[in-house]
């Protein structure tokens, strides 16, 4: 069977803090099988990116703080095959979630070589 990646983005409401440089964080809630499993935070879009942060995660959450303003998006999985979840746009002085749930079955998530990232 594929695995499934289920993702849903929210926004957080803004900071009340000045702005500032690299402002933005995600927390990421992370169902997975399996221990281990890398969540790469990448900056860019899939072709032309580069990792900005890698977590382990064993289910649970994990935090990525103090980014830029920029298109991100997340390549989760230990093998040379990953799964990526959509671009998304980071403003200054935001706080993004998401939950994400992967899964057996079928479903509408790329599934990348990480050398293409």
């Amino acid at each position: 069977m594929k695995s499934v990646l289920c993702l849903m983005w929210l926004v957080g409401a803004s900071f009340s803090s000045a702005a500032g440089a690299c402002s933005a964080s995600l927390t990421v809630q992370l169902e997975t099988f399996g221990e281990g499993v890398t969540v790469e935070l990448r900056q860019g879009t899939p072709g032309s990116s580069k990792v900005v942060a890698s977590q382990q995660s064993h289910g649970g959450t994990v935090s990525f703080p103090k980014l830029c303003a920029g298109s991100y998006f997340m390549a989760i999985g230990n093998a040379e095959s990953v799964s990526v979840t959509p671009v998304r746009q980071f403003e200054n002085n935001r706080a993004y979630r998401s939950s994400i749930r992967i899964a057996h079955g079928a479903g509408n998530v790329t599934r990348r070589g990480r050398s293409s990232l």
